[in-house]
């Protein structure tokens, strides 16, 4: 814990005002010792977290915060334009609704409306899930560039959450196959026992999917009629959030 407060106490030292620091200024800014400033900075230097100039040996800000900065921007221009679409898919279902985008291996909510029932799946902003079991999960996996899914397949560990959790890649890779084909991911009590869904990728202005939206339920209220009358639903939110982001199918 007080690595990390030294690190955000040296972060804190640059702003608009001073945007580059030397050594010696980061340590009267701070007030901790020099041979501690200097091996933290190093380190945020070795991250991209800090540029170093060797002319100089002035710190700045790096690339990653930049990287960092313009992935919060993105998610929350993409929170902004799918709100309205979820909330309408949210009401035309009565089930619970979740926005997810990648994170690493895993998928990570950053929207979601719960269902109205008082059975209903509980949605949790922020909660990360699995990629290779969840809807929600799979239909950002289905779409991403080939090198880029083998890459995420090849660190996937495909731990059984449910006696129906796919555990073999070579399962996987099929099931993948079959949602770029339909264009929609299912989750049949793969994750949760008695929880089943059904998901969609989102795409932006350059094709790339960016996201996924899901539909989940208790299984015993997503029948299979009632799955083939949401998917109209869900197909037309997605393909709504994927035009106001300026895609064009």
């Amino acid at each position: 814990m007080q690595s990390l407060q030294r690190f955000i106490t040296i972060l804190e030292c640059f702003t608009a005002e001073k945007p580059e620091l030397s050594l010696g200024e980061i340590v009267r800014e701070t007030g901790l010792p020099k041979p501690t400033v200097h091996r933290i900075a190093e380190a945020m230097v070795r991250y991209n977290i800090l540029t170093k100039d060797t002319k100089t040996m002035r710190y700045k800000i790096g690339v990653k915060l930049f990287e960092m900065g313009s992935v919060y921007l993105a998610s929350m221009e993409l929170r902004d334009v799918a709100f309205p679409y979820l909330d309408w898919l949210q009401q035309q279902t009565k089930e619970s609704i979740h926005l997810g985008i990648l994170e690493e291996i895993e998928v990570i909510s950053i929207e979601g409306l719960e269902s109205t029932h008082s059975l209903r799946l509980k949605v949790w902003i922020g909660k990360r899930a699995p990629l290779y079991c969840t809807a929600i999960g799979k239909a950002i996996l289905a779409f991403l560039p080939e090198n880029e899914q083998d890459e995420i397949i090849s660190r996937l560990s495909l731990r059984a959450f449910t006696k129906r959790t796919i555990t073999s890649k070579e399962l996987l890779r099929k099931e993948l196959k079959k949602i770029r084909q339909e264009g929609l991911s299912y989750d049949r009590q793969e994750h949760e026992e008695g929880i089943c869904c059904i998901g969609a990728p989102v795409f932006d202005r350059s094709g790339r999917v960016i996201a996924s939206v899901s539909i989940s339920g208790p299984a015993v209220r997503m029948t299979p009629n009632k799955v083939q009358r949401y998917k109209a639903f869900l197909i037309q939110a997605v393909k709504n959030i994927s035009q106001r982001l300026g895609y064009v199918s």
